[in-house]
C-alpha cells in the first residue's frame, strides 16, 4: 500500500511538473509572439542604399578642393557609427549636423565625411593628416567607439571573434531537436547573454588599461590630432559614443571608460562631448539598428547624436558673419 502511495505520490509530481512545463512553454510562446519592439526598422545600408559614394571611396558627395568661397565646413573621422552603417546616408549624424548648422546659422556649411567601418583612432588620425585638413575645415569632429583603443590582440576582439564564429556553428541533431522549444531557447538565451555581457564588460575594459598598448596608442594618437589643429588653427571635439546594447542608465558599466576618453581627449586640447547623457533612461532597443544583431545607432540614436554635436559646433566656432536676416536653409534640408 505505501509503494502504491508512494508511486502515485510521483506520478502526481511528474504529472504536475510536465504540465507546468507545458504552461510555460505555452507562456513564452504566446508573450514571444508580439514580434519586435516598438521603434524604428533596420535599414540595410547594401547596394543603392549605400549611396552616394563619392570619387574617394566615402559615403559622402564629392566634396572640391580648396574649400569654396563662403563655405564652412566640418571634417569628421571616425568608424562606423560616423559612416552610418544601418542607416541612410541622409540620417547619419555628419549630414544632420550640415543641415542642422546651414539652418541655424544662415551659413552653408558641409560635412566632409572621412569615416570607415573599422577604424580605430591612429587611423583616424593618419587620415586627418593626409587627407582632412585639404578640405580647409573650420572645425574637425572625431566620432570615438570604445573600441577604437583595440588592436590585434584585444580581448573584444577575440570575443566578437568567437561570437561570429558561434553564430555560423550546425546544430547536432538532439540539439536541434530540443531547440524547438520556445522554453528551452528562452532559458539557453539568457544563460548565453549573461556570459557574454560578462566576457563584453570584461573585454572592454582590458582595452583601457594604462599597460594595454592599444590604449596607449590610442592617446597618442589623440595627441597628434590635437597638435595638428592647433597648428592649423582649427578646433578639435571628440565626441564619445555609448556601446547601445546596454542600459544606459546608472547601471552603464562603462561609465569609468568614456570619463578614461573624456581625459585623454581634454589633454589633447579637444572640446568633449559625451553624449551618454543624452541617451540616459531611452530604452535601448529604439537606439539600435536591429537589436542583439546590429547594434550600431539607428536614425533616432543618430538624430540625438546630431542635435548635441551641432549644438556644440555651434558654441565653438565663431560665425563668418551675424546678418539680420540669416539665408533660409536649403529646400532639401531637414532636421
Amino acid at each position: 500500500m505505501a509503494g502504491g502511495t508512494r508511486r502515485a505520490e510521483l506520478a502526481l509530481l511528474f504529472g504536475s511538473l510536465a504540465m507546468a512545463l507545458v504552461l510555460a512553454e505555452a507562456g513564452v510562446r504566446i508573450l514571444g509572439s508580439g514580434g519586435r519592439a516598438p521603434g524604428y526598422a533596420p535599414i540595410h545600408t547594401g547596394r543603392r542604399d549605400r549611396q552616394p559614394i563619392n570619387a574617394l571611396g566615402y559615403r559622402d558627395l564629392d566634396r572640391v578642393q580648396p574649400k569654396p568661397p563662403g563655405v564652412r565646413r566640418v571634417v569628421c573621422v571616425g568608424d562606423s557609427f560616423t559612416w552610418g552603417v544601418g542607416v541612410l546616408w541622409d540620417d547619419a549624424w555628419p549630414q544632420r549636423i550640415e543641415r542642422a548648422l546651414s539652418r541655424s546659422r544662415g551659413e552653408r556649411w558641409e560635412a566632409v565625411n572621412l569615416a570607415e567601418p573599422g577604424m580605430n583612432t591612429v587611423q583616424e588620425a593618419s587620415r586627418l593628416e593626409s587627407e582632412g585638413f585639404g578640405y580647409g575645415p573650420d572645425v574637425v569632429v572625431v566620432g570615438f567607439v570604445l573600441n577604437d583603443s583595440e588592436d590585434e590582440d584585444a580581448a573584444e576582439a577575440r570575443r566578437a571573434a568567437d561570437w561570429a564564429e558561434e553564430q555560423h556553428r550546425v546544430p547536432g541533431a538532439f540539439e536541434a531537436l530540443v531547440d524547438r522549444s520556445a522554453l528551452v531557447r528562452l532559458v539557453r538565451t539568457r544563460v548565453e547573454a549573461t556570459i557574454e555581457n560578462r566576457q563584453r564588460i570584461s573585454g572592454y575594459r582590458s582595452m583601457y588599461l594604462d599597460s594595454y598598448k592599444g590604449w596607449i596608442a590610442a592617446k597618442a594618437a589623440l595627441q597628434a590630432m590635437g597638435g595638428m589643429c592647433r597648428a592649423h588653427g582649427v578646433p578639435l571635439v571628440v565626441v564619445i559614443f555609448p556601446l547601445f546594447a546596454n542600459p544606459l542608465d546608472a547601471g552603464y558599466p562603462f561609465a569609468e571608460l568614456h570619463a578614461r576618453v573624456a581625459s585623454a581627449a581634454e589633454q589633447a586640447g579637444a572640446k568633449v562631448l559625451d553624449l551618454l547623457p543624452r541617451y540616459r533612461n531611452v530604452d535601448w532597443r529604439l537606439l539600435v539598428v536591429d537589436g542583439t544583431n546590429d547594434e550600431h545607432p539607428s536614425e533616432l540614436a543618430q538624430r540625438i547624436a546630431a542635435q548635441a554635436i551641432a549644438r556644440g559646433v555651434d558654441e565653438l566656432v565663431p560665425r563668418a558673419v551675424s546678418p539680420t536676416h540669416p539665408s533660409p536653409a536649403p529646400a532639401s534640408a531637414r532636421p
